[in-house]
């Protein structure tokens, strides 16, 4: 019925763990728990402290410090080379490749190109 046998020294061990464990708890609450709600805060406030930014440098020194840090392009949005190139994306003329027909492939056909008849040659 009684299998195992706890020393003092043990038990002493596990109480002292134990009551560390809820003195981490009580600490991190008193002196940290305002950490987590401050940073989805400031997450959420990203996208107006860039703006602010582009507003209060100006367009060119946001501008080196966006490809400096690699921003995301819903950061970039405001700038002025991402206007320049969303415009010159939106009015690209693609009438020049009407005409054009693909070169035939090695296998005499128009389009793919089917590796199987190739492995069959060898």
């Amino acid at each position: 019925m009684y299998d195992q046998v706890i020393f003092t020294a043990e038990l002493l061990h596990h109480r002292t763990v134990g009551s560390q464990i809820e003195e981490t708890r009580r600490h991190w609450e008193e002196r940290c728990s305002w950490f987590p709600a401050a940073q989805r805060n400031m997450a959420s406030r990203c996208s107006e402290i860039y703006k602010e930014s582009l507003e209060k440098y100006g367009n060119d020194y946001y501008e080196f410090y966006a490809n400096r840090n690699r921003l995301k392009e819903e950061h970039r949005v405001n700038t002025k080379s991402y206007k320049r190139r969303e415009r010159r994306r939106s009015h690209r003329p693609m009438d020049h490749l009407k005409d054009y027909r693909v070169s035939p492939t090695s296998n005499g056909e128009y389009g793919s190109v089917r590796p199987m008849l190739l492995l069959q040659w060898l």
